[in-house]
């Protein structure tokens, strides 16, 4: 093969690549909230990579002073809120009947950490049978990677047997929380 040719197909194949792997990777702290062997609501806390983060804080820091405000702490709030809608709040709630819907967003928060990292930390309001139902997080184009460790969340999940598992499909890459039972 002509030099310039291997060049030509590394170069594309590269380029290729660079389009299909997430830009932004979150981890995913979930704690399934029970009353009566139901799910009543689902606390998320999102965590942002150190990159995205200071972007993201770069974005809204409209002043430049190297904090947000209230103000525009409350820019990102609404930014963040509208994107979280609009792609169902990148979860997929899977019950032995099929689906179920989130009723709504409820005490969205947004804080930045000692180490600079970006956090939202949200409830959202559910209601579903616990057994056999499985938490789905995802993004459908690829461009966020949702990390999903089960020693991180086992503590916020004492009172559930569950496993983690990694989703990759042609159309996204996730983590899924299967919870078994309650304990």
């Amino acid at each position: 093969m002509m030099p310039t040719l291997r060049l030509f197909i590394t170069f594309l194949l590269t380029n290729v690549a660079l389009f299909a792997h997430p830009h932004i990777f979150v981890d995913i702290y979930p704690k399934v909230n029970i009353q009566n062997n139901k799910a009543t609501s689902i606390s998320i806390q999102w965590k942002f990579d150190q990159m995205t983060s200071s972007m993201l804080i770069m974005k809204y820091d409209k002043d430049k002073d190297g904090q947000l405000s209230k103000k525009e702490l409350a820019r990102l709030k609404r930014s963040a809120i509208k994107s979280l809608k609009k792609n169902n709040y990148y979860l997929k709630i899977v019950i032995k009947d099929g689906n179920t819907k989130i009723q709504k967003l409820d005490s969205f928060v947004v804080t930045i950490n000692k180490m600079g990292r970006l956090i939202y930390s949200y409830d959202l309001i559910c209601s579903f049978e616990i057994k056999e139902s499985n938490l789905l997080f995802y993004y459908k184009n690829y461009y966020i990677a949702f990390m999903l460790k089960k020693s991180l969340i086992e503590p916020l999940n004492k009172n559930l047997n569950f496993s983690i598992r990694k989703v990759d499909n042609e159309r996204y890459f996730g983590f899924a929380m299967q919870i078994k039972d309650i304990k």
